[in-house]
């Protein structure tokens, strides 16, 4: 038997097998009791089924996974929403086996889906687990530790443990799919996340022409003051003119502004659907090879687990498709929120277009007028430029996430099915 040594750590070669084709999974309690599991887990754990079943889950833990990892884990399960981390497990030899766990919370049990890792990502894991987990055992409280792993997330590049867990999960569902040379639609998908970024990167734009833009109205009114009596037509241009300006601003705040905006909406909703989605493709996977007779002699009341696992397919693949609309539908309302404001900017270019008659009328002093004026006008063009590619992007996503939707679905049935 082989067995690492007391700090957990471990030599190379000495890892539990198993391809990168297998898929295994267990289903616990809300205590994390092992209620079932498939013939790989129970092989790769090696233990007998007597040993498996009602045990708890950390009897596969390894002490190089941080405590701190499994604390993020329950935070988030307790919250009912899945979670995903690589893990170090411990088979009954004492060997090792590194796993990207997928964990679904549905009704009152946690299903663990497990992948073979084979992304770039797993190196760099293991360096900051072997960290975490030293500093533990020379007495970093679990807090602390959940601080300095978040802490190296976000130097890393990632804002919360949820991003890189979504992260995580495509990079090594795709380097999978690669391996096993199945079907993927991650250039699909990256084309949606690259229209995404652009429709933001455009967006940030918008708002700063309409920030420069917002002082010329001010500047048009001061000057006409002076050139004009009180109450004089170029005065009362400009007075419209930022009256309406205002309002439209404040759309185009609501529009493109921080964490509510409906871009940083959609792009939140889409990113929710990918991981909804790659969670329910594992879950179909494991649910189409679910078969009674290789549980036989666990003890696994067969046909029940087999249609727990349909029950939950179900859910996830609603909550998935549910998440997908959301995107859809934001993404429809960025495009009707563009062509809203590209009207309102129409309606100022006819304010602009009677304040050259009126400066006009002046004289030679209202030429210093019109140069506001035109800069309004050279203003709006850019306005509605901005607005007009924000409408065909939001559309062009709209158009590929329905395609991503479509191939998603049928792809889940066709892993969901059972097979031969």
């Amino acid at each position: 038997m082989v067995s690492p040594d007391e700090t957990g750590a471990v030599q190379p070669g000495e890892e539990v097998p198993f391809g990168v084709e297998e898929l295994f999974y267990s289903r616990t309690d809300r205590r994390g009791l092992i209620l079932a599991g498939n013939p790989v887990f129970r092989r790769v754990a090696g233990y007998g089924w007597a040993q498996l079943i009602g045990a708890p889950h950390r009897i596969v833990r390894h002490p190089v996974t941080p405590k701190a990892v499994f604390r993020i884990l329950w935070q988030t399960l307790q919250q009912d929403e899945p979670a995903v981390a690589y893990v170090c497990n411990r088979a009954a030899d004492g060997r090792p086996y590194w796993v990207l766990a997928t964990i679904l919370p549905f009704s009152d049990t946690y299903l663990s889906v497990r992948i073979k890792p084979t992304s770039g990502l797993l190196a760099k894991v293991k360096d900051l687990y072997a960290q975490l987990s030293q500093a533990e055992r020379d007495g970093l409280g679990i807090d602390a530790s959940v601080d300095r792993l978040l802490a190296t997330l976000r130097e890393a590049g990632f804002p919360d443990h949820r991003a890189f867990m979504r992260h995580a999960l495509a990079q090594e569902t795709s380097a999978r799919a690669a391996a096993l040379n199945a079907r993927t639609t991650m250039e699909e998908v990256g084309r949606i996340r690259k229209g995404l970024s652009d429709v933001i990167a455009e967006q940030e734009a918008l708002v700063g022409d309409f920030e420069r833009l917002r002082i010329l109205p001010t500047n048009m009114r001061i000057l006409a003051s002076r050139l004009e009596p009180t109450g004089g037509p170029v005065g009362a241009i400009s007075d419209i003119y930022l009256t309406i300006s205002a309002d439209i601003f404040s759309k185009v705040g609501a529009f493109s502004r921080g964490d509510a905006s409906l871009c940083q909406r959609m792009s939140a909703s889409f990113e929710k659907a990918m991981f909804l989605m790659t969670c329910a493709q594992l879950q179909a996977e494991v649910a189409g090879t679910a078969r009674p007779e290789d549980m036989a002699g666990s003890g696994i009341d067969c046909a029940a687990e087999v249609a727990c696992l349909g029950r939950l397919g179900s859910s996830y693949r609603a909550l998935a498709a549910h998440a997908m609309e959301d995107a859809m539908t934001l993404a429809a309302k960025i495009a009707e929120a563009s062509v809203d404001l590209k009207r309102a900017m129409l309606s100022l270019e006819t304010i602009t277009v009677m304040g050259r008659v009126e400066s006009a009328r002046i004289g030679a002093e209202g030429m210093r007028i019109n140069a506001t004026i035109n800069q309004l006008h050279e203003g709006n063009l850019v306005i509605s430029r901005l607005l007009g590619v924000i409408t065909e992007l939001s559309g062009t996503i709209n158009s590929g996430m329905r395609s991503l939707r479509g191939t998603y679905l049928s792809d889940l049935n066709d892993r969901s099915a059972p097979q031969g």
